[in-house]
């Protein structure tokens, strides 16, 4: 019957999400071969379909006078030009497929690089993201229909009650709010996991270690979960083992972007592979700091289609073949989504995420660079890089993001606001988009 309930839900939105779950599931047990066949089905009708349909890549194919025909397969791939963050934020308009223009969903990210950008989907997107979601939880054992709790940063967390707990229902999501994230509510979540019989957690790696760390100083225990999913930011070694210890259960380690969505996730064997039916990954060419950015290009947006994006991580492939029984490829990511955790006078914590995600929204385009740090217990610096695209507008944008982050922090600390010509990567060469110095 909740099985029944939850497919329904997504089908009064329009998605046949269950369906397109099947079909997913259905390829687990593809041989290596099978996979390269099919990802390079994928990439050709990709191709022809961004000629055809989207102005930038008809117009950049003729520029450098590249024919479909010179596309013979994905050992073509290199033929076509990097698209970068700069491209898209010029040729916004030119990316879009002009049938979706109407109906296109505006999303945002920053990915690894603290750089804001503005893309659209369309509602196919959306039931991939759920469906390949579906498909990863399947491989410890969840079935749809069982509880899911998300630990996550969400609009409307302040709702009416009745409102979350009849979203909560009919999705199958516990919604547990990232952005209060503090012993008391710990309690909270670990009661209503409980009542809930949730058998999948997903969350950001920061907020997820610490509520297993709560759980082990408090003695909680719970035994009913099948698996935990981290996501949206580096999953440390040390986390991994909290979460691992407190709900005695694997953890995998998501990895994505906005722009292009299930690029990899890990296995039971902690090994990273690909999902070649949603997306393809490059190696490109190593830069000034010996790192070798990630090219990605998302088979699934048809409204704005990323073909060969940089999105500023990186990572390599690797040819090793793993035990655990997915014949995928596999990767390693080098940097992602670096992230701290923000401690307040008042013994409040929140993750860097949230500090980030303000400037999620459209209205950023004009910041080329941002980073939040802080440097001390009562007090943040934002500081912004601009680019061309900069406007007055963007100014009253950031200072509204900065009136909401001291209003829901109870003004535990000043914002304080900087523009620079840069921003200082750590030793490593890594970018922190949020960064605290209060230990």
């Amino acid at each position: 019957m909740r099985k029944f309930l939850i497919v329904l839900a997504w089908k009064l939105k329009g998605l046949n999400v269950n369906k397109l779950f099947v079909e997913l599931k259905q390829k687990e047990s593809w041989s290596t071969k099978e996979w390269r066949e099919h990802q390079n089905l994928l990439f050709l009708g990709f191709v022809k379909y961004c000629y055809e349909k989207v102005p930038y890549y008809k117009k950049l194919f003729d520029s450098i006078n590249l024919k479909l025909d010179d596309i013979k397969s994905i050992d073509d791939i290199k033929k076509i030009p990097v698209l970068t963050k700069d491209l898209v934020r010029k040729n916004t308009d030119k990316l879009i497929v002009k049938e979706y223009f109407d109906e296109k969903l505006v999303s945002h990210t920053s990915g690894s690089t603290g750089s804001p950008l503005t893309f659209y989907g369309s509602k196919e997107r959306s039931q991939h993201i759920v469906a390949g979601l579906w498909r990863l939880y399947a491989r410890c054992g969840w079935q749809p229909g069982e509880q899911v709790a998300s630990i996550w940063g969400f609009k409307n967390h302040d709702q009416p009650g009745w409102k979350m707990k009849l979203r909560d229902y009919f999705s199958g999501i516990t919604h547990l709010n990232a952005w209060k994230a503090n012993d008391p509510d710990f309690e909270k979540w670990f009661e209503s996991i409980k009542r809930k019989k949730v058998r999948i957690i997903m969350c950001y790696g920061s907020s997820g270690s610490r509520f297993a760390n709560w759980m082990i100083a408090n003695n909680k225990k719970y035994k009913g979960l099948k698996g935990v999913f981290s996501t949206s930011e580096k999953l440390y070694d040390f986390q991994k083992a909290q979460i691992e210890l407190a709900f005695n259960c694997p953890v995998f380690d998501m990895y994505g972007c906005g722009e292009a969505i299930h690029l990899a996730c890990s296995c039971e064997k902690s090994k990273m592979h690909l999902s070649p039916d949603m997306s393809i990954v490059e190696e490109g060419s190593p830069n000034i700091d010996a790192q070798t950015p990630l090219i990605v290009t998302s088979l699934i947006n048809h409204t704005m289609p990323f073909l060969r994006y940089q999105n500023g991580d990186s990572g390599s492939l690797t040819d090793e073949k793993c035990t655990c029984g997915l014949n995928t490829p596999l990767m390693e990511l080098k940097v992602s989504r670096l992230s701290d955790v923000f401690t307040f006078s008042n013994g409040k914590k929140y993750p860097s995420l949230y500090f980030v995600l303000r400037l999620y929204k459209k209205g950023f385009d004009g910041v080329e660079l941002f980073q939040f740090q802080q440097d001390k217990i009562d007090h943040i610096f934002l500081k912004i890089v601009k680019n061309n695209r900069f406007t007055n507008d963007t100014h009253d944008n950031i200072l509204k993001a900065m009136s909401e982050i001291e209003n829901h922090i109870n003004n535990a600390a000043v914002v304080e606001l900087i523009y620079q010509e840069h921003i200082e990567q750590s030793s490593t060469s890594k970018h922190y988009y949020a960064k605290s110095d209060v230990k």
